[in-house]
């Protein structure tokens, strides 16, 4: 790779997200570390998001714009942008959430110093579509080292421990944001059509190497209406991954799949392959998550999704507002105006590092 290209890639996937665009823009283009690039891969957006992805190309060198004739869905746009990649790591960043100013200067410094890492974040914690926070203690300081999740975890030396604790651990996986060496993102088999594949990625990035964690909240995930933890039936889920695939998809049969080839890929010794896909048996035979499965399938609601309704409930907290406060007229407004969503967003982060 060449001196002259950036050290970082920021890789933007978005369709029709004028809403918040202009305030995740604002977030990663002030952020300190700053020799980075910075990609939006636009999915043939239907709204203002063209005209904002280009007033932010023509202000700053380092926003490339890219669009695509038509929307491919959710995975194609996020495997799009990481090919289009120049940086010696990469990260993903979605077009509403918010970043702290510190967030990719603290990830670089990681990975620069821990060359057995190969992927990293810090802790994150969950807005509203205001930009507010929401209420403990599911929602804020999210955690994949935190010693309560597990005995192993994602830290763990030995690669089937790390599959273990993403396959069969509590938590997400928000790690599908931070910050990753690329040449081992090319070594996966990048991001499937399948809603959920975002557990997949990670799972064969632990296969890799180490995960590491920055204890402090930097990252902050925006739950609203609109987003895609919002959908409920399978037909909109596998839409919003792939517009192209039939709506009658068993989809963790086909996650199930994507684990598996990921262990074959992986490159380990036979005997830790082995334990890898004893973890995956373990995880495939669970029957009460069958039994759900099942169920979603028959009902047309399939699996995962939903997660507004899951934060509303763990956080109980009543519905979300759909739309932000702000909803700019022009972008350049957008950008000055930091007293309200930008703002409001600052405060977020201010309030976080008192706590």
């Amino acid at each position: 790779m060449s001196d002259t290209n950036p050290k970082v890639t920021i890789g933007v996937p978005v369709y029709n997200g004028e809403k918040y665009l202009a305030v995740a823009l604002d977030a990663l283009l002030t952020q300190t570390f700053e020799n980075f690039e910075l990609i939006i891969s636009d999915n043939a957006s239907t709204d203002r998001t063209e005209e904002i992805a280009r007033t932010y190309a023509a202000r700053d060198c380092r926003v490339r714009y890219h669009r695509s004739d038509k929307n491919r869905g959710c995975a194609w746009n996020h495997n799009r942008v990481f090919a289009l990649a120049r940086g010696r790591y990469f990260r993903w960043a979605a077009h509403d959430d918010f970043c702290a100013p510190t967030l990719l200067g603290r990830t670089v410094e990681l990975l620069d110093e821990r060359p057995d890492v190969v992927w990293c974040h810090a802790r994150s914690s969950h807005i509203d579509a205001a930009g507010a926070l929401l209420p403990p203690p599911h929602a804020q300081d999210v955690s994949y080292v935190a010693p309560e999740i597990d005995a192993v975890s994602r830290e763990s030396a030995a690669p089937h421990q790390r599959f273990r604790a993403i396959l069969l651990g509590a938590g997400g996986c928000l790690d599908a944001f931070g910050l990753m060496r690329s040449e081992v993102v090319r070594r996966t088999g990048l991001r499937l059509p399948y809603y959920g594949d975002d557990k997949v990625f990670v799972a064969e990035l632990g296969l890799h190497g180490r995960y590491a964690e920055i204890p402090e909240t930097l990252f902050f995930v925006r739950v609203h209406a609109g987003g895609s933890g919002s959908l409920v039936t399978a037909a909109e889920r596998q839409r919003f991954m792939d517009p192209n695939r039939s709506r009658f998809t068993l989809t963790r049969w086909h996650l199930c799949r994507g684990y598996a080839a990921a262990i074959s890929r992986s490159g380990l010794s036979a005997a830790e392959r082995a334990r890898c896909y004893g973890v995956l048996a373990r995880y495939f035979l669970q029957v009460r998550k069958w039994k759900h499965v099942l169920r979603g399938v028959f009902s047309g609601r399939g699996n995962g999704g939903a997660y507004l309704s899951w934060i509303e409930t763990q956080g109980q907290i009543g519905p979300l507002c759909p739309n932000p406060p702000l909803a700019p007229a022009s972008i350049m407004s957008a950008a000055c105006d930091r007293s309200s969503v930008g703002g409001m967003e600052r405060e977020v982060v201010e309030q976080s590092s008192r706590t």
